[in-house]
């Protein structure tokens, strides 16, 4: 009977620790916990194509999220002519050595892990390299990640509960690929695929200057999803920096970071660029505003796309030119615009600058909305508001300890504090005269009198006297 009654108990911890990964997490995509890549770990980034989904298209033309067009064989050498690694399919490829860690960007419930023949017929001919490595999660709010290629074994399994930043395999060229990549897709609504039913969006939008070529063939459109605020520092959600080999960190910056690459002449020699999208809560009219760094050898020919989702999905674009060797280390205005509550509006910046420029390096920082209509006084109200950010608790559930990073922009008194599900104040803590920049906090699951607390729901509130922030923690003992 004991026995029994402890079977049932593990049975019943397993669904509602289900039920808490599926609807109680954060949105996906949502919360993204910066860390610096390097270009070793991650060689190429995502190039998307939105030619019409079929295979081996004739033409050779290659479209990009952005509206940029490559002719031939130009992304990357691995991808044979003919054989395009991003021409007629629904997914994002990314290019990286055998064997690269993939980890899960949400947290999620497996649904598919498994090796079974590809589910594209090969196209060009290429011979299956066995059978495809695929991995299907559940994130428990309409949307489905996917990736393929994957190479064995699998690091996880059906029903199981991954977390955000958990292995899920390893990168590889099973199935149909040329070459090492991965496959990557976000599927809305349905999680299986096929050719009359393409569930897959481009999670990076469509920026180009005509309507999306995926509408003539999808009930979806393309839709960014790493919502972000009016504020987006080069490490926040609403920031992708794409492609090239010659990316430079540095410590120096808004919020002590920021990027560099070397400029480019011409389109052709092209191979960096970044785009920034903020998520704006209200209407109004905004000044778009760019942090430009102290960095050596700048140009003075950035050439800055400012662009903006009309009412008719149509996109509005305009380039200014800007100087990034004057007024350094401080926002500098590039245009005010009128957009629409949540409008979907873009900043790219590319490493093509303006003809007869002079400069060896185009810096990539921090870019905001300030909205033209507040008063001064509001402003810095906003500024205060913006000062915290909470990052996802992790590993969530728990036991015997729960972490997690947030960061402050301005130099303030940090107060936490533990609740339990009944409301019950079991544990507090005040950080006095935290730093600007990025902070660690663990909890161990002890009341304020050092007693282990029993397994159960915890909420975690995080404030700065003017902003709170709180996240629930599941414990397991």
């Amino acid at each position: 009977m004991l026995r029994l009654l402890y079977n049932k108990s593990k049975v019943l911890k397993f669904y509602f620790s289900l039920f808490y990964i599926l609807y109680s997490q954060e949105p996906f995509l949502e919360i993204r916990p910066y860390a610096a890549p390097s270009y070793e770990q991650y060689p190429i980034s995502a190039q998307l194509d939105h030619q019409l989904p079929t295979s081996n298209i004739a033409d050779d033309v290659f479209l990009r999220f952005d509206g940029y067009t490559f002719d031939g064989n130009v992304i990357y050498p691995h991808c044979l002519n003919g054989i395009s690694c991003y021409d007629g399919h629904a997914g994002v490829d990314f290019h990286m050595p055998f064997d690269t860690p993939i980890l899960a960007p949400a947290n999620g419930y497996v649904i598919w892990a498994s090796f079974t023949d590809p589910a594209d017929p090969c196209p060009g001919g290429i011979e299956p390299n066995g059978d495809q490595g695929t991995i299907i999660l559940a994130h428990g709010n309409d949307y489905f990640s996917v990736y393929l290629h994957m190479n064995p074994p699998l690091n996880v399994s059906v029903g199981e509960n991954v977390l955000t930043g958990d292995t899920l395999g390893f990168n590889g060229n099973s199935g149909c690929a040329v070459d090492a990549h991965l496959h990557f897709e976000i599927r809305k609504g349905n999680w299986y695929f096929n050719s009359t039913d393409p569930w897959a969006i481009d999670p990076y939008g469509w920026w180009g200057s005509f309507t999306d070529p995926i509408e003539q063939v999808r009930d979806n459109r393309s839709d960014w999803l790493w919502i972000s605020s009016d504020l987006i520092d080069d490490g926040d959600n609403g920031f992708q920096r794409y492609q090239g080999p010659n990316w430079s960190y540095y410590n120096f910056g808004y919020d002590n970071d920021s990027w560099s690459a070397p400029a480019a002449t011409s389109a052709n020699d092209s191979r960096h660029f970044s785009i920034w999208v903020p998520y704006l809560e209200n209407s109004g009219i905004y000044d778009v505003e760019v942090f430009i760094p102290d960095g050596p050898d700048a140009t003075n020919g950035a050439i800055y796309e400012v662009i903006v989702r009309n009412i008719d999905n149509t996109n509005s674009i305009q380039s200014i030119v800007l100087d990034q060797t004057v007024n350094v280390n401080n926002f500098n205005n590039l245009t005010t615009l009128e957009l629409p509550s949540g409008s979907n509006c873009s900043i790219i910046l590319r490493d093509v600058v303006e003809q007869g420029s002079s400069g060896e390096n185009v810096y990539f920082d921090a870019v905001r909305f300030l909205n033209a209509e507040t008063s001064s006084s509001m402003q810095d109200t906003i500024k205060r508001q913006d000062n915290l950010t909470m990052f996802p608790l992790y590993p969530n559930p728990f036991n015997p300890s729960i972490s997690f990073q947030y960061q402050i922009n301005l130099e303030s008194n940090i107060f936490i504090k533990i609740y339990n599900s009944n409301g019950v104040l079991v544990d507090s803590f005040v950080k006095e005269d935290q730093l600007v920049g990025n902070h660690h906090f663990k909890w161990t699951a002890k009341n304020s009198n050092g007693k282990t607390l029993p397994s159960g729901l915890y909420f975690i509130t995080i404030s700065d006297e003017i902003k709170t922030d709180v996240k629930k923690a599941l414990l397991i003992h």
